[in-house]
């Protein structure tokens, strides 16, 4: 794929809309109305109108594996610059990740948490490359990340203040997109279903989905398209989990209101110190009274005269290109300099380092594991008052800990982690269900907090 395509392949897609009144599986969406470009077609006819979902997984925006998506988690954790991970345990967030979990993502994975990395483009490169490919059609990118276990989800139904290009990578993921939208176009403050902003039940909840009233599914490499406003929650069914990237388009930021108040602001601000004090309205004439005894309506004149022959259009749109530029130079700049590491990184061979963080973040799917030695364990320092066990989720506990077992019964048994399911699993019936559960990414998260804590190591001795 060229730098330059990535929303180009995306808009060529083959489109379901979101407000087809048609009770059918899909509705074909001519792309090349009117001879016009695809991305053309997208702007004049479904941006900030509709929801929509483009069907492009022969062509996918981004390829990531389960081996990057954890080296992402690893880089989030350890990275100070960034935001911490978020867990959320079926909509619930956990309020204390490092006495549960040592605010490691794959411990509370194990659990049954969602995790969401926010700008998780400041975490891998190829994300990086993607929000910065977008951003040639879009004024600001960023990519916020959502990992979520089989049967679970992450956040209750909300609505956003931006509108957003959804892309699922891993995994499939269960959408209801309501179509009533309790606010348009809603400001920060404005979001439905955060900070204590209700979703109300009869309008929005009951009052029908997008795409034929229906629940969808997105496969991997589908996108979907919600404008801002649009009150969604999503799902992970039972046979794997999910990993998707929301691309943030922050359509707030750009509206003519918004541009308004800040070059306002900014404008009164940098003229005057008078500009940013207490106006004289009060209950009272004293309150109301000013050592210069100039009252309201001729302060509020003074600011609308200077508003008048200060601010012109143009200022406003050099206000807004400059806005963007500064925000994309920032982003880049961090974006950058994860590709370059990333590039330079070479991983050095140490044959002592088998066990602990540093080996845990070694670890991927084809990595061969074995049970530690005593002292190779003790050597694992834990923080103190912290255990070396896990919290794992009751439907995949019994499949680890006999996978743990038996290892522990054969410490010169060495395997794979990717096969670990099929060489240290009996076929058990009763056990059936929780084998399925038992996915790659499961085994991974559950090989790297073993080599972290010490109950496993890497390779041979």
């Amino acid at each position: 794929m060229e730098a330059s395509s990535v929303f180009d392949t995306i808009a060529s897609s083959k489109c379901e809309l979101g407000l087809d009144d048609e009770d059918v599986g899909k509705v074909e969406v001519s792309n090349s109305s009117n001879n016009k470009s695809p991305t053309h077609y997208f702007f004049q006819s479904i941006w900030q109108k509709e929801p929509a979902i483009f069907h492009c997984g022969e062509q996918p925006s981004i390829s990531l594996n389960w081996n990057d998506i954890a080296d992402m988690l690893h880089h989030c954790r350890h990275d100070e610059g960034t935001e911490p991970p978020l867990f959320y345990q079926n909509g619930t967030p956990i309020t204390d990740p490092h006495n549960l979990y040592s605010n490691n993502p794959h411990a509370a994975y194990l659990d049954g948490c969602s995790i969401i990395i926010n700008h998780a483009d400041f975490h891998h490169e190829k994300i990086a490359e993607l929000c910065k490919n977008l951003q040639q059609t879009f004024p600001h990118v960023y990519a916020n990340a959502y990992l979520t276990p089989a049967c679970s989800h992450a956040v209750k139904a909300h609505a956003d203040d931006r509108d957003v290009l959804v892309i699922q990578v891993k995994g499939k993921k269960k959408w209801r997109v309501y179509k009533q939208v309790p606010i348009q176009y809603p400001h920060t403050n404005e979001q439905v279903g955060k900070n204590g902003r209700i979703v109300d039940d009869d309008s929005v909840l009951n009052g029908g989905l997008c795409f034929g009233n229906k629940e969808i599914v997105l496969e991997e490499g589908d996108v979907l398209y919600l404008p801002r406003g649009y009150v969604h929650e999503a799902s992970c069914g039972e046979s794997s989990p999910s990993f998707h990237l929301t691309c943030a388009l922050a359509t707030h930021d750009w509206c003519m209101s918004v541009l308004l108040s800040e070059t306002i602001r900014q404008t009164l601000d940098s003229d005057s110190l008078d500009f940013r004090k207490a106006l004289p309205i009060g209950p009272c004439d004293e309150y109301e009274s000013t050592a210069s005894n100039i009252s309201l309506t001729q302060q509020l004149e003074q600011a609308m005269a200077i508003i008048q022959s200060k601010i012109t259009a143009l200022k406003l749109e050099q206000n807004l290109r400059a806005k963007y530029q500064i925000h994309n130079t920032q982003a880049n700049e961090q974006r950058n300099k994860l590709i370059m590491a990333n590039q330079s990184k070479k991983r050095k061979s140490n044959d002592n380092d088998i066990v602990g963080v540093d080996a845990a973040s070694r670890l991927t799917l084809e990595s061969s594991i074995r049970v530690s030695t005593s002292e190779e364990r003790e050597s694992v320092p834990i923080e103190e008052g912290r255990l070396r066990g896990l919290t794992v989720r009751e439907e995949t506990m019994s499949i680890l800990m006999i996978m743990l077992t038996k290892l522990k019964s054969d410490p010169g048994r060495i395997v794979v982690v990717k096969d670990m399911r099929v060489d240290l699993v009996d076929t058990i019936d009763t056990l059936q269900k929780e084998t399925e559960l038992i996915c790659d990414f499961t085994l991974l998260s559950f090989a790297r907090c073993c080599v972290e804590l010490g109950a496993l190591a890497i390779g041979e001795r």
